[in-house]
């Protein structure tokens, strides 16, 4: 009798086995069939039928939600952000959404709304991940690029202070704070509180002694009354990067023009001329040459290697321009005419890390958002660039 019961049993397993097995590819067909309809209906801007679609083949393959975390990711780079939006929101409709893949669509989401600029709504989401373990990094990140976006500083440098890391997005944690400091100086100064600006950027110093931004803030401050001190802080600049002579120089000498304190200013000047690993700079020449002494100015030329190519150039053309003699010859004239307004106190700003350039000097860049990548070029440097290039 056991064996007959044995037997029916697996005669109905079989039957179950052998019926359920067709309409599961028949299941499986029409789901390909669907989800490519689907995917055909949001490539042609079709979204309301997509989604329709798309809704109910969640209910029938859960396998298809990184599917479509990846596709709304994908719109999201392209910049179609409302449908980036749509899908990770279409995602989070579904009740029946694993934990896990809520967080991950959530996320996801709060991208979509940061670089939509809906930072309101992307704060929200990213505060609430914030208390997740696994999102928790990621999520401060973001939550500080969106106070950098809307400029609440303050509210920057306390979440910052709460990350125990060197680095934050990819940026040193006390160059961040640094910057930050400055952004709060300079609101300061636009709204003339000039002892706070001051006080501000001195602890953006302390915070970040390489911050080259807050010694440019000291000595522009100081400039309105202590020629002296504004002088110092713009020599600590050159000190922390060679590659912003040419431009403090410039600053400088134009401070000489607005204060009547040469021998502060040629002192200054001198100082840098004597770094033999600063190249040639026309203007600290001429402000020798023309304030102080042409034995001064023939000594600095003298403390560079006229086998290079580039200081021979620059060199001979700034001597040609300098001379004070008739110059009767129209095409020397010409020569000279030319290359004075080449070597004229302009500066392109460039960026180091994408090559953003601007005609004014950006601690962050808006091409790629890094902080003090653009340094200063002037059209010797551009020279010198494409020199070292080849």
């Amino acid at each position: 009798m056991i064996y007959i019961l044995i037997l029916i049993v697996v005669i109905i397993l079989s039957s179950a086995y052998f019926y359920l097995k067709p309409a599961k590819k028949v299941t499986k067909n029409i789901f390909n069939a669907e989800y490519y309809r689907g995917l055909n209906y949001l490539l042609n801007n079709e979204e309301d039928k997509a989604f329709k679609i798309f809704t109910a083949l969640m209910d029938v393959d859960s396998s298809t939600i990184e599917t479509h975390l990846a596709l709304g990711g994908l719109y999201r780079k392209r910049g179609e952000f409302d449908k980036a939006i749509l899908i990770h929101q279409n995602l989070l409709a579904r009740p029946t959404l694993e934990t896990e893949l809520k967080n991950q669509a959530l996320y996801e989401l709060a991208k979509d709304f940061y670089s939509a600029g809906l930072y309101d709504r992307s704060e929200r989401i990213f505060n609430n991940l914030s208390e997740i373990k696994s999102y928790k990094q990621s999520s401060l990140e973001y939550l500080i690029k969106i106070y950098e976006s809307t400029k609440e500083w303050e509210r920057a440098i306390d979440l910052v202070k709460t990350i125990d890391t060197k680095y934050i997005n990819n940026e040193k944690t006390n160059s961040l704070l640094a910057q930050y400091y400055c952004e709060i100086s300079s609101v300061y100064e636009t709204e003339n509180q000039i002892e706070k600006a001051i006080a501000i950027s001195k602890k953006a110093l302390k915070t970040n002694t390489g911050c080259i931004r807050a010694n440019l803030q000291l000595a522009k401050y100081y400039s309105q009354n202590d020629i002296g001190i504004s002088a110092q802080y713009y020599n600590a600049v050159i000190m922390q990067d060679k590659l912003f002579a040419p431009y403090i120089t410039s600053k400088i000498i134009q401070l000489a023009k607005r204060v009547d304190n040469s021998s502060t200013v040629i002192k200054t000047l001198v100082s840098i001329a004597e770094h033999k690993d600063i190249p040639f700079i026309p203007e600290i020449y001429y402000f020798i040459l023309y304030e102080k002494d042409d034995i001064a100015a023939k000594k600095y030329i003298n403390t560079f290697d006229m086998k290079d190519t580039v200081n021979n150039f620059v060199i001979s053309h700034v001597l040609a321009a300098s001379d004070n003699g008739d110059k009767t010859d129209g095409n020397l004239t010409n020569m000279v005419n030319s290359y004075e307004n080449i070597f004229a106190a302009n500066f392109h700003f460039i960026c180091n890390n994408c090559g953003y350039k601007s005609n004014e000097l950006n601690w962050k860049c808006p091409s790629c958002n890094r902080w003090e990548t653009i340094l200063p070029k002037s059209a010797i440097d551009i020279i010198r660039d494409g020199n070292i290039n080849e």
